[in-house]
């Protein structure tokens, strides 16, 4: 059995970093068998090898790791959905198209999307990037008359409820490639678009989404590999 690790002098700013992303990748790890709330700090040091002084090191509880990997997953999938998307001036279709990607990742990862589901992805935080870009689009609607001219929370809040309910459907059924349209144009509709526009638009977002090739999300998906593998 491996030797559990006991940091007991002051680790260095890089070698924490190193242990965040094990306790991390390492609950990510346990959470594709387990349900969040029923991980322990005994289960998640047990898989990192490391002794639960430090863990504490750098998280609280299970609870803080959980959050912390949520808006790790959130940050850079939307740093790669951005990379991604080349700026489209006509918003409903940038919206659209976004929408479309996000969904992507519940289709080519189901256990990824599943993970970000639990650890509470999409953020309603207004300090993520999530948040903040769909905020930016939404006023920016408003401005182009698309969308109806409400508080940018509701409008954001509407735009994250439709997207986690598809991502749930997503997961829980079998569903053909026309479902994103309906997702996309209920999104929408729900924003204001009249249902001409919206019928358009959602079918005309079709797209593509390369997974990411590295950090936690990458770590994450060579687990669902691995699985797949097994």
């Amino acid at each position: 059995m491996p030797k559990v690790v006991h940091h007991l002098f002051k680790p260095d700013e890089k070698h924490l970093e190193q242990i965040e992303e094990s306790l991390l990748l390492s609950a990510s790890d346990l959470a594709k068998d387990t349900a969040i709330e029923n991980i322990e700090i005994e289960d998640i040091v047990n898989k990192a090898q490391v002794s639960p002084s430090t863990f504490y090191k750098v998280f609280h509880s299970v609870d803080s790791l959980f959050k912390k990997l949520g808006q790790r997953l959130t940050n850079e999938l939307m740093e790669h959905v951005l990379s991604q998307t080349p700026e489209i001036a006509d918003v409903a279709s940038r919206v659209a198209i976004k929408t479309r990607k996000g969904l992507l990742i519940a289709t080519q990862s189901p256990f990824l999307a599943s993970l970000g589901l639990k650890a509470g992805w999409p953020s309603s935080n207004p300090d993520d990037i999530l948040y903040k870009d769909i905020e930016k689009d939404f006023i920016e609607g408003v401005k182009q008359g698309y969308f109806t001219d409400i508080s940018p929370s509701i409008g954001v809040n509407i735009i994250l409820g439709c997207f986690r309910g598809g991502v749930r459907d997503i997961l829980e059924k079998k569903h053909t490639a026309e479902y994103a349209d309906k997702v996309i144009f209920q999104l929408l509709i729900s924003l204001g678009v009249d249902s001409k526009t919206a019928d358009k638009v959602s079918k005309s977002s079709a797209t593509e989404l390369p997974m990411p090739t590295k950090g936690l999300v990458s770590n994450v998906l060579s687990i669902q590999d691995r699985t797949k593998a097994d």
